[in-house]
């Protein structure tokens, strides 16, 4: 009976190792994907939504510029 429990005793130590291994894994790959999210998605949002208002008010002039004079 002596020998059973000590193999369960080793066998929880050997699970609560390989969890506790897998979480700190899993933690740093968290990590890597946020920073990598930030540093590069962000700008590229930013800049995407530069450009489109650039495009919006590229149409907005040309709509002034090219709609008939009403005098």
């Amino acid at each position: 009976m002596d020998a059973l429990c000590s193999r369960a005793e080793a066998a929880s130590s050997q699970a609560k190792y390989v969890a506790k291994r897998l979480s700190l894994s899993v933690g740093k790959a968290a990590w890597l994907a946020s920073t990598t999210l930030l540093v590069l998605l962000v700008p590229l949002v930013i800049e995407m939504d530069r450009e489109a208002q650039l495009l919006d008010m590229e149409k907005e002039q040309m709509s002034v510029l090219t709609s008939p004079k009403s005098s």
